[in-house]
């Protein structure tokens, strides 16, 4: 798509603003038009994409850039492939995990669609009592923009509750700036990173989650990948003096779940990995 000048645009709202340009399209319009598709954005938030100030991000929104693109009579992927970071990823990949989200302010996930997530590791420790000692979170993050200085992660309740305990306190590589409680029990803290990076360039975050008051008895740990990862683990590390008298690993990515037993066979510790893994979520739970 060119405009008359012969330019390509190369960002989301060069490429709207000059189709709807080229249609004699007015945001109402696409308004109306995406809601008969079963699409309804709002007009402030096609007017935020069109002037650039911010990409579709939410689920309702990527899920709604096919229509769009098909309403201003472009071809599959003439917006969706010049989205930035995350959204681009995402689109065609959507994962109930947004669903959890809820309705969040827009600082509880700044920095969402800036990086892109490369590895994520997760390791759980228990103690002698089948308490959580503790659980550390590994991620390794590439700047999608110049000066990109933090990003959010996110945590979840125990299995089967919606009460959140858990307190995130950063080990290496950031700091923890704030934190929002979510809906269904997600917990978002925004990390910021040692200086800001590069466009292109990488950094490790560590951070550990404890427990607020009490014992942890959890007996599943999961990591979930909103994106798509290079690679993620999880690793449950047992106390010798409380060894599991079962275990399983499982998984959950695009609709399929699978999990099944594993033996420690003389180990004590539990690790699952998988590659190109994403969106989705992976976990070992055990039994005493």
């Amino acid at each position: 798509m060119e405009d008359r000048s012969g330019t390509v645009p190369t960002t989301f709202a060069d490429a709207l603003g000059e189709a709807m340009a080229r249609r004699g399209a007015t945001l109402t319009h696409l308004r109306d038009r995406l809601a008969e598709r079963g699409h309804p954005v709002s007009l402030t938030a096609l007017s935020y994409w069109r002037s650039g100030q911010r990409e579709p991000e939410r689920v309702a929104s990527i899920e709604a850039i096919p229509e769009l693109e098909a309403v201003l009579g472009l071809e599959t992927g003439a917006l969706s492939r010049r989205l930035s970071g995350r959204a681009r990823r995402r689109v065609g990949a959507v994962e109930p995990f947004d669903s959890l989200l809820g309705d969040p302010a827009v600082d509880a996930v700044i920095g969402e669609e800036d990086v892109c997530r490369v590895s994520s590791h997760l390791v759980v420790d228990v103690g002698a009592q089948g308490e959580i000692v503790r659980a550390r979170v590994r991620q390794v993050v590439v700047a999608d923009r110049e000066g990109v200085d933090g990003v959010t992660l996110f945590v979840g309740p125990d299995v089967g509750t919606q009460e959140n305990a858990v307190v995130m306190t950063a080990v290496a590589g950031c700091t923890i700036e704030e934190t929002h409680d979510l809906e269904n029990g997600i917990r978002g803290s925004r990390l910021v990173f040692e200086r800001p990076l590069g466009l292109g360039e990488s950094t490790v975050t560590e951070i550990e989650a404890t427990t607020e008051g009490g014992l942890d008895l959890e007996t599943d740990y999961a990591l979930a990948a909103e994106q798509r990862l290079e690679e993620a683990l999880v690793w449950v590390r047992f106390h010798p003096d409380r060894l599991p008298s079962r275990c399983w690993v499982y998984f959950s990515e695009g609709g399929l779940r699978h999990d099944w037993p594993v033996e420690l066979a003389g180990a004590r510790s539990v690790n699952y990995r998988q590659t190109g893994f994403g969106p989705g979520s992976l976990g070992v739970r055990w039994e005493w």
